[in-house]
């Protein structure tokens, strides 16, 4: 199929916010499924040569519609970037929703963990590079995009923080930002704290918690290990705890339009 015909406009809906071209039918060499794409695009797409920042975010069938997303609860994403771009407290960027599917457990994680059926996880290997050696080459391909590692961002929740960070920790020439809201940092007994003494400093990083989450204390350890590696509040690091917040996608819409002003504004 030829990129134009990839690429579809959406049609106008209640729940969407600006304007969106999707691909309902990724393929992929590296994973067994294909999935759907949403892309945001920002108001003056289109309408000069300029070329825009790109956010690649997981669990994008979370971000914009509530009837696509788990429990019929959406993150906002749309509205967020619409009113932050209208008040300018953000520069105008393209999001890159991925949608998840059945494997989402497998392709979110990069090592297998025991359970009653055996193993799971640990495809994230093979998730990063359908991102990196597919995805992320066709949106430059068709789309405005700067593509720039300076100018591109990957982020997501929970297991979708771990794969997140796992981008950035095998993929820094390729991405500069991290968002990891609650991050899955218990995986396979907390490996990834292990991981992050390897983590570039070349990079900013956003994480963050809610204060009911069972697994507070995990991410904290996380981060004052990233503070012990260098990584300086403020400036390349930013973790917040969101007081009251579970763990759930009501929370995370709460907070992802702080990631994105921190990490492209």
């Amino acid at each position: 199929m030829s990129m134009s015909r990839l690429w579809q406009n959406v049609a106008p809906k209640p729940h969407l916010s600006g304007r969106f071209v999707r691909c309902q039918s990724f393929e992929s060499q590296f994973l067994p499924e294909s999935r759907e794409i949403m892309v945001y695009l920002p108001p003056s797409y289109g309408q000069s040569e300029q070329r825009y920042p790109v956010m690649y975010m997981h669990d994008g069938n979370n971000l914009f519609d509530p009837q696509t997303a788990a429990f019929q609860v959406e993150w906002n994403v749309d509205e967020h970037l619409e009113r932050l771009i209208q008040t300018r407290s953000l520069p105008e960027l393209i999001v890159v929703g991925i949608y998840n599917t059945r494997e989402r457990n497998q392709e979110y994680t990069w090592l297998p963990r025991a359970c009653e059926e055996g193993f799971e996880g640990g495809d994230g290997p093979r998730y990063a590079r359908f991102l990196v050696e597919e995805l992320k080459p066709a949106i430059d391909a068709h789309f405005a995009t700067k593509p720039q590692r300076e100018t591109t961002g990957v982020s997501g929740s929970s297991l979708g923080g771990l794969i997140s960070f796992y981008l950035g920790l095998y993929y820094p020439d390729v991405f500069s930002k991290i968002g990891m809201l609650s991050p899955s940092v218990w995986w396979q007994h907390e490996q990834l704290l292990y991981s992050a003494r390897q983590l570039s400093q070349n990079l900013t990083l956003w994480v963050d918690m809610g204060s009911q989450e069972s697994t507070l204390e995990h991410v904290r350890v996380f981060v004052e290990r990233l503070r012990r590696q260098g990584f300086s509040d403020g400036l390349n690091l930013l973790y917040t705890e969101a007081a009251g917040a579970a763990h759930n996608e009501a929370a995370w819409a709460q907070r992802v339009d702080d990631m994105l002003c921190f990490l492209f504004a």
